[in-house]
């Protein structure tokens, strides 16, 4: 019921700053809300999204992967991690200034309304391919 609140909260406010209409998807007990990155011109872009474990135990996003470059779990520094603790009802926002996916070495731009594919790997959740899309920063 919390992860539900948290994306509607988060959906709502994309809406309200123009972004397009938000999306989830989950694996087991893991719930993914609205993967999403700004436009890409300089072949970086930072993946944000709402991640949330419904289950009693703790799991953990421990890899990425994506056909369009490399992608990596990294800090709000951009250095890269390990993995990242998703404890049981607490939903974990990742963004740029947090923990994030960065992805690297991204040949084509992404103009707004594209969309990237990428697969999350979880320690015990398993893995899930996700639609990313492109767009525009609420604040712009």
């Amino acid at each position: 019921m919390l992860l539900r609140r948290f994306i509607l909260s988060l959906g709502l406010a994309l809406l309200a700053g123009g972004a397009a209409m938000a999306h989830s998807y989950k694996l087991g007990l893991i719930e993914i809300g609205h993967p999403w990155m700004t436009p890409v011109a300089d072949g970086t872009g930072i993946v944000n999204m709402a991640l949330a474990n419904n289950g009693p135990e703790p799991d953990y996003l421990i890899g990425a992967a994506t056909p369009i470059g490399t992608a990596a779990i990294q800090d709000a520094q951009n250095r890269p991690v390990d993995e990242i603790a998703l404890p049981p009802a607490k939903p974990v926002a990742l963004r740029d200034g947090a923990f994030h996916i960065g992805i690297s070495r991204i040949s084509t731009p992404l103009q707004a309304g594209a969309s990237v594919p990428l697969t999350l790997h979880f320690a015990k959740a398993g893995d899930v391919a996700v639609t990313v899309t492109v767009e525009k920063s609420p604040s712009e």
